[in-house]
This record gives C-alpha cells, sequence and structure tokens, in this order.
C-alpha cells in the first residue's frame, strides 16, 4: 500500500486499523485481535495500541522489514522503554511455522518491494 498510494503512512496495520475503525463506526476495538506478517514499526504499533486491540500476534521478526528498507532507528530508540512496556495488550511471535514462513516471504520478495 506504502509504494502503491505513494504514503508512507499505509502500512498494512494502520490501513487495518482504519478500515476496522470506519466498518465498525468506532476508535476503540478491545474486542479484537490483529495479526501481522513482520513485527510492527513505531507508528503501526502505536495505531495498534490507541485503538485499544487486545492481542497482536506477528510473524517475522524486524529485521525482515528492514531486509527491504524500512528504516528501524526509532523502533531501536523504543525498544525496551516504557512506549512498549506500557502497552494494554498481549504481544506474541507467531508459533510453529508461522513465524518460520513469514520470514521466508519477506527473504524471496525484499527485491520486489525495496522502499529505497
Amino acid at each position: 500500500m506504502v509504494l502503491r498510494h505513494t504514503d508512507p503512512t499505509t502500512h498494512a496495520e494502520v490501513t487495518a486499523v482504519r478500515e476496522a475503525c470506519k466498518k465498525l463506526n468506532k476508535i476503540e476495538l478491545s474486542g479484537y485481535e490483529i495479526y501481522a506478517s513482520c513485527e510492527p514499526c513505531p507508528m503501526c504499533f502505536g495505531a495498534i495500541n490507541l485503538s485499544r486491540i487486545k492481542r497482536l500476534v506477528y510473524g517475522a521478526k524486524d529485521e525482515a522489514a528492514n531486509a527491504i528498507g524500512f528504516d528501524d532507528f526509532i523502533a531501536d530508540a523504543l525498544r525496551g522503554t516504557g512506549f512498549y512496556q506500557k502497552a494494554q495488550l498481549e504481544i506474541k511471535r507467531a508459533d510453529g511455522n508461522g513465524a518460520a514462513i513469514a520470514e521466508q516471504v519477506f527473504e524471496k520478495t525484499k527485491e520486489k518491494f525495496r522502499m529505497y
């Protein structure tokens, strides 16, 4: 979506939160879960957290997104700070093959979706 819309804020998680809020006509999604192919960036994490989603499950670690050009300096600066620690949602990496498959997808498609 970022490349299609030439909009750096249209990450999948932000787009999903926007669409869910619009469809449900509310900004609070506490009864819902979100699944992401990759560990969310700070912008996406912020949208997820502000919408009060109860559970986040992701596949690939953020290093996979870095391989296609996502800049992780903000996440690095925030990691281990209260920003992530104060979140009221469960954050879990996918179990079993889910995480491995997500990592492989990023590896196989990194040239196709290079950001910069």
